[in-house]
């Protein structure tokens, strides 16, 4: 019997195998998510692709919502999103725009913070509730949020128009981002497998990792590093955008 154990221990031991094994279990649920990345890049490294990254490795251990969204959608399809004016090269255009849910000012156009803008728009200093919230098709998305075990800065609500891009860039422009003092997490609220969220390990990156995100999940993925969206689609994509302060228990399920 122990020979037999002894040798099975090898056959999974032998990297190739390790790999088959590793995915017929689905033992990435088990491990933390920063040890599931060095397994990935250690895989990478060994030229041996047989996991491939997918959008579940950026989970995080939050239910997702199941119940639809096309309400909040078609909701949102109506209202005037803000332009994301101070960013280049964004300036002027209706590619990547926001509406606020929590945010410096009551107003859902108030999607700026103190210190972040380089233009002269006139912020307010308290954090607070938009007006948008007291709407009852805004119920789902209160209770998604309120899932999460911390206190919020800004949560938005970030529309990529029908057939547009962003081009590589950082969240870095926000010191508190840059810093980890806030953690950004996404749930998308309407989007398609023609939606690809791609994030680059460095500005030398020229390949990075293609996602396809599913809706009412939550993903953390960081923003400190660069990332690119291309919505090929004839449809905009929302994303429920939530800026997180940083505490012990979200680390747990980061």
């Amino acid at each position: 019997i122990s020979w037999g154990i002894s040798v099975w221990i090898q056959y999974i031991l032998t990297p190739y195998n390790f790999a088959l094994v590793y995915r017929k279990l689905k033992f990435s649920f088990v491990l933390k998510r920063e040890y599931k990345m060095y397994f990935y890049d250690w895989l990478r490294d060994q030229k041996m692709p047989y996991i491939k990254r997918s959008a579940t490795d950026y989970e995080i251990s939050i239910h997702p919502y199941k119940n639809d969204l096309s309400g909040v959608a078609n909701y949102l399809d109506r209202l005037k999103f803000q332009l994301l004016t101070q960013i280049e090269p964004f300036k002027n255009n209706h590619i990547w725009t926001a509406l606020s849910l929590h945010g410096f000012g009551p107003n859902p156009s108030d999607i700026f913070k103190p210190g972040f803008v380089i233009n002269n728009i006139k912020i307010d200093s308290n954090l607070q509730w938009t007006t948008l919230c007291n709407d009852p098709v805004m119920r789902p998305i209160c209770e998604m949020i309120f899932k999460l075990p911390c206190e919020f800065e800004r949560i938005r609500f970030m529309k990529l128009a029908a057939g547009k891009s962003l081009q590589k860039h950082t969240d870095n422009i926000d010191v508190d981002i840059e810093k980890k003092k806030i953690v950004r997490l996404h749930v998308p609220i309407r989007t398609n497998d023609q939606v690809v969220f791609t994030i680059y390990e460095n500005d030398d990156d020229e390949v990075g990792k293609e996602l396809n995100l599913t809706t009412g999940r939550y993903y953390y993925l960081d923003v400190t590093k660069p990332h690119a969206v291309i919505n090929n689609s004839d449809i905009d994509r929302y994303h429920l955008v939530i800026d997180c302060l940083v505490n012990d228990e979200l680390n747990t399920i980061l």
